[in-house]
């Protein structure tokens, strides 16, 4: 968890609940700040891994390797409003 920005918290728990882990690097824009739970969102990228793959990830991430080790993981997540519902959608550009 983020310690603290329950929007990343809440991008953390989305991926947790399809099995990985999902690995924030930047901010991507789309600011909104959402009116019923008060919090800042944005859209954001970042690494979807398998949650099995995490502790590579790290070692990959120390070492300056994560570009080329895990390129190919590399996501988006992206916000949405549904019936007043935030959801947010992992997708590979």
């Amino acid at each position: 968890m983020t310690g603290g920005d329950p929007y990343l918290d809440f991008v953390l728990q989305e991926a947790f609940k399809i099995g990985k882990c999902y690995f924030i690097d930047s901010g991507e824009g789309r600011d909104f700040k959402d009116p019923s739970t008060g919090w800042y969102i944005e859209d954001l990228s970042g690494w979807l891994i398998e949650s099995s793959e995490q502790e590579r990830f790290l070692r990959s991430y120390e070492a300056k390797t994560v570009d080329d080790d895990f390129d190919d993981k590399y996501t988006f997540a992206i916000w949405s409003l549904e019936s007043g519902e935030l959801k947010v959608s992992f997708v590979k550009y």
